[in-house]
């Protein structure tokens, strides 16, 4: 593992762009699982006794699929969310660092009385 701090900004927010899909999917998964079983609903039957029998495991069974969506939807849309925070940190780090660094050199020539540190000079 290197010592570094590296990380591809743009590589990750491309990425974060097209993972953004996925919690709509697993939506849209749910939505066109309700179209297709509204198309279903009556084949069990009401008030015969099949209809007692298999209505409440096909209502159960209906309802498990539809959870599962919405569980789906919600894992993947935490992780887009998970994976932007990630990303506002890395940006984050990345310009406090770089500010740090620029406020560094900034006191350094100071000292030196304005030579820019670049070994040319300066105080032995």
């Amino acid at each position: 593992m290197s010592d570094a701090y590296e990380a591809n900004t743009a590589a990750l927010r491309n990425s974060i762009e097209r993972m953004k899909q996925l919690p709509l999917m697993a939506r849209e998964l749910g939505q066109n699982f309700l179209s297709q079983e509204r198309t279903y609903t009556e084949w069990p039957g009401w008030t015969d006794d099949f209809a007692r029998e298999v209505r409440p495991v096909y209502e159960r069974n209906n309802a498990y699929c539809l959870d599962t969506s919405t569980s789906l939807f919600e894992a993947l849309d935490g992780l887009v969310s998970a994976t932007l925070a990630n990303l506002a940190n890395i940006e984050r780090t990345r310009s406090d660092s770089s500010e740090r660094i620029r406020e560094h050199q900034r006191r350094t020539e100071e000292a030196l009385g304005g030579e820019t540190g670049d070994g040319s000079g300066g105080r032995h």
